[in-house]
């Protein structure tokens, strides 16, 4: 693989769902860093972009995604794949402050929504794990950020993928089909698998970039 990937997962997240595909694709895991607004964790993980070797491509899900649209108009990057998001991701009132009142089962909710089967004992404890590493006042920062954020569009976008989990309840198709047609790239679908395709369905998702990135030349 010629390019150099970089990893960014989703709000509240440790990077730690995404270590199965991560390690099959050779990519470091950057979580988001804990800033105001999405401007500003772009900027806080330039550095880091700009050691990659080039030509680099950016993996963004969910609140990484927003992040990789920043870094994408603040680094030279080849590619974005961007996962579970849409042109802006809407996070309700209600949700958020429920969130910020950090209620003992938060984690364990937030990881039943984000995975297809809701009962899979060992992906809702892996989830679980992931949150509970940044902690409910990150998530909650991160969610805030989230929700305020809105992209602008870009003159001429890079080559992009974006990625859908059939069963994501967070982020409709149609807003996934809205990314996808606001940067002129491909969408592709994750079968069994919700809003951490990664994570549900390493292989398959693997497969899908690694299908893009030889197809773009990347």
């Amino acid at each position: 693989m010629a390019s150099s990937l970089a990893i960014i997962p989703g709000a509240g997240s440790a990077g730690l769902t995404w270590g199965a595909a991560a390690g099959l694709l050779g990519a470091p895991v950057l979580p988001v860093p804990d800033r105001p607004d999405v401007p500003a964790m772009a900027a806080a993980l330039l550095s880091e972009i700009e050691e990659l070797r080039e030509p680099r491509v950016l993996l963004g899900a969910s609140l990484g995604a927003m992040v990789a649209l920043e870094l994408a108009r603040r680094a030279r990057v080849a590619g974005l794949v961007l996962l579970a998001a849409g042109w802006g991701i809407t996070v309700g009132d209600s949700f958020l402050e429920w969130v910020a009142q950090a209620p003992p089962d938060l984690f364990r909710k937030m990881a039943r929504t984000s995975i297809a089967d809701r009962d899979d004992p060992e992906k809702l404890a892996g989830a679980v794990r992931d949150f509970e590493a940044r902690g409910a006042a990150v998530a909650h920062r991160h969610l805030a950020a989230l929700g305020a954020y809105r992209p602008e569009p870009f003159a001429e976008p890079p080559p992009t993928l974006v990625i859908w989990g059939e069963k994501d309840r967070s982020v409709p198709l149609a807003d996934h089909a809205e990314l996808a047609l606001q940067m002129s790239g491909m969408l592709a679908p994750i079968e069994r698998a919700a809003h951490k395709p990664f994570y549900e369905q390493p292989e398959a998702t693997v497969n899908r970039i690694r299908w893009w990135l030889a197809a773009m030349e990347l």
